[in-house]
């Protein structure tokens, strides 16, 4: 019996506490209640990157706690049960920035708790310079890379608008009529940068006029840029630098539909975006459809009854394919686009052109098909196939004074082919290529005699070697050789790049390079000078050389994460020599026409440092900013006004912009944007006699907003609404009237305008 009691004795103790416990917890448990506490929380939520795609297998992790989870195939992670109290989370993940949030005061269940994730910079994937993926951090070439995010951060609706903010790039309007734009890097002009997409030049000298602001922004994933000399892989014209437009390819199954509205001096502007993308279930196959339409009333600044921004009409819709077959290691993609375009600035809109005081009109028509073939032979051997055709033709009227004689048309079919083989070899990825591009200009101004039928063919064979001697060095070395109709003699183009990783937190990157220009004898300026009442005709010298070009540019990155925050610094050195440079001097004007000779005249220098300075500061701020010192300079002072400057150039331009992240709240974005003096030429006819003008600085202050609102997990509105050149920095002294140089134009393209947009997505 003894033994008995003994037994139970536990037994009934643990009994009597039981019910103790029992009795106090709904008291206590009510108690919590009272004040909305819970023993049992969680937290529960997603982790993304900054394209909103789901980072899978992040550590999330509750320091105070030593709890940690790890998110799943969709992003989506849980933390508890945890009890009240003060906590923060902190992110690790591959690729990424650590993520340490703001102080949480835990009272109840924390549901749909969003992170995002920020990509290291040495993370990103660059293409452009090597024509192979590679991480930035291995790559010697230096590349500025514009991702989607950061395209739709700008409230970009098209090329031109996306390379805003790009240290060493400057996009410009360059008349006052048709508002055409050109790009340049480092100072120098439009025709020596080599706009590509998907590392294609299908961009030629009539579709670079325009193309711009004619490629919409919903075609672009991102955006790379190599300065200097780029022949050794992409052949001519590539002596500033290349621009790769990189097209989309969907990740996920989503829809966006998208309407933007802008006011230009009460005038709008109206801009509409669809776009849709399918990813199957087994992620094999993709598509992507996209389709815009923009539309811009004619303003008038100066009201003098003629436009400084014209009219603008523009279509454009592409779908693009993509499928892997798994048994064979290959990828196949196939995309189609096409862009109408009807631009004409001047005066009398509801009048022919011929019965207006000043016209400029172009009606552009676009068709463009793509197929590429990527394949793996063995793991260190693979070759790339791919194929691009554009059909261009443009009907156009340039004349002034009820010209019946400023009508024309061009066609421009343009085909290129190109095949790459890559083969690891140990510690040296070799690259042998080639690429064949016929570009056909048929271009005709019957009012003046101008016919123009040519055909260009550029071949060229490359081979590159990028060699990863160790840890800390990089060499990439590579040779073209190209052939031209335009030219009797090949042209070799070396180049050599080297990167030293001199720390962990600093790199140095130089590259030497060298580029060439082939000439032709179809120029925009064909169409442009008949706006003074003539036509030009071009011919080419019989002893006429191609523009070549000697650059070398060095510099250093800096980049150091501590906690929240994440600094990185850049800064490079870049020096151009051009030689043989293409210019034009009459030879005889016949009625209506003149007719100029294309010569080699002397060189010219291009020198100067860019420096980049970026903070983040956790996921809310982000500083970031590019200024750029330079000089361009001809060896032999320009004949009209005796100046040794590259004219509309200048000397100094840089940009600042403040960013605040706050998805449950408001997304903002302050910039600003500085433009330097620089020389333009002024041409009679407003004014009574040419001269030079030196123009004064220009700062232009944006403003953007965005707000964010989930309506579920698979649909979302976002609200956009800013202001453009917020204190109207806008040229003050344009021309007046029918007898106005259209080419006196400069700064800011265009005056203070305010805009607001909705985006659905689902």
């Amino acid at each position: 019996m003894k033994l008995k009691i003994h037994t139970m004795i536990p037994v009934i103790i643990f009994i009597i506490f039981s019910s103790l416990a029992m009795a106090a917890s709904p008291q206590q448990e009510r108690n919590r209640q009272r004040h909305g506490l819970s023993s049992q929380l969680y937290i529960k939520g997603s982790v993304e990157n900054i394209d909103g795609q789901p980072v899978k297998k992040a550590t999330i992790i509750l320091p105070e706690l030593s709890l940690s989870a790890e998110s799943d195939e969709q992003g989506r992670f849980t933390l508890g049960p945890l009890p009240p109290g003060k906590y923060h989370l902190e992110v690790y993940a591959d690729g990424y920035m650590t993520y340490i949030s703001e102080p949480l005061e835990l009272r109840s269940d924390l549901e749909n708790y969003q992170i995002m994730l920020s990509p290291r910079i040495e993370e990103q994937i660059v293409v452009t310079a090597t024509r192979t993926p590679k991480r930035y951090a291995e790559t010697p070439v230096k590349t500025e890379v514009i991702s989607k995010t950061r395209i739709e951060q700008k409230v970009a609706a098209n090329l031109a608008e996306s390379l805003s903010l790009t240290p060493g790039v400057r996009v410009e309007n360059d008349c006052q009529n048709c508002n055409f734009t050109q790009v340049r890097i480092n100072g120098m002009e439009g025709k020596y940068t080599q706009v590509l997409i998907n590392g294609l030049p299908v961009v030629s000298a009539m579709t670079g006029v325009y193309g711009l602001e004619q490629i919409p922004a919903d075609m672009i994933e991102q955006i790379e840029i190599v300065k200097g000399g780029g022949s050794a892989l992409y052949g001519g014209n590539a002596v500033a630098g290349v621009i790769n437009i990189i097209t989309r390819e969907p990740q996920e199954t989503r829809s966006n539909l998208k309407f933007f509205g802008e006011s230009l001096s009460g005038k709008p502007y109206l801009n509409l975006n669809f776009n849709t993308s399918h990813v199957s279930k087994d992620l094999n196959t993709k598509t992507y459809l996209f389709a815009n339409y923009q539309k811009r009333d004619p303003v008038d600044l100066n009201d003098d009854s003629f436009s400084e921004l014209g009219l603008i009409n523009n279509t454009s819709f592409g779908l693009n394919l993509f499928h892997d077959f798994q048994t064979l290691k290959a990828k196949a993609k196939l995309e189609v686009f096409r862009i109408f375009e009807d631009r004409r600035g001047g005066n009398l809109f509801d009048h022919p052109c011929h019965d207006a005081d000043v016209c400029e009109w172009a009606k552009s028509d676009q068709l463009g098909l793509s197929a590429e073939w990527n394949q793996a032979l063995k793991p260190n051997l693979f070759y790339n196939l791919s194929f691009s055709y554009l059909d261009a033709k443009r009907d156009t009227y340039y004349g002034s004074h009820q010209d019946p004689n400023a009508y024309g048309s061009t066609k421009n079919p343009l085909l290129i082919g190109n095949g790459q083989m890559n083969w690891q070899a140990g510690a040296h990825l070799l690259s042998f290529g080639f690429q064949l591009r016929r570009d056909k200009i048929h271009d005709q101004a019957l009012g003046y005699g101008r016919i123009i039928d040519q055909t260009y063919d550029e071949t060229g064979i490359y081979a590159q070697d990028d060699w990863k001697i160790s840890k800390k060095f990089s060499l990439l070395s590579g040779l073209r050789l190209n052939t031209h109709t335009a030219l009797n003699h090949l042209i070799l183009t070396p180049r050599l790049s080297l990167l030293v990783n001199l720390t962990k937190k600093i790199t140095w990157r130089t590259t030497f390079s060298t580029g060439f220009r082939a000439p032709q004898v179809f120029d925009e300026d064909l169409h442009i000078t008949q706006v003074g009442g003539e036509g030009m005709m071009i011919i080419n010298s019989p002893n006429l050389k191609e523009e070549s070009s000697y650059s070398l540019t060095t510099g250093f990155d800096y980049g150091h994460q501590y906690e929240r925050y994440n600094l990185q610094l850049s800064l490079e050195g870049f020096y151009t020599r051009l030689a043989d440079t293409f210019i034009l001097h009459e030879i005889s004007s016949p009625e209506n026409t003149r007719l100029m000779e294309r010569i080699n005249g002397p060189g010219a220098k291009v020198y100067g440092i860019s420096a980049v300075a970026g903070l983040g500061i956790g996921r809310r701020l982000a500083l970031n900013s590019g200024l750029t010192i330079q000089n361009n300079l001809l060896d032999e002072p320009e004949p009209e006004f005796n100046s040794k400057e590259f004219f509309r150039t200048p000397k100094v331009y840089g940009y600042a912009s403040l960013e605040y992240r706050n998805e449950r709240w408001l997304n903002a974005e302050f910039s600003v944007e500085y433009t330097g003096s620089m020389k333009v030429p002024h041409y009679a006819g407003y004014i009574l006699s040419d001269r030079l003008e030196t123009t004064d600085p220009f700062w232009v202050v944006n403003l953007k907003l965005n707000r964010k609102v989930e309506l579920n997990s698979s649909a979302s509105f976002n609200f956009l609404a800013g202001i453009f050149n917020l204190f109207d920095s806008y040229q003050k002294d344009l021309d007046l009237g029918a007898d106005r140089d259209s080419g006196y134009v400069y700064g800011p393209s265009k005056p203070r305008s305010f805009y607001a947009g909705l985006e659905f997505s689902f």
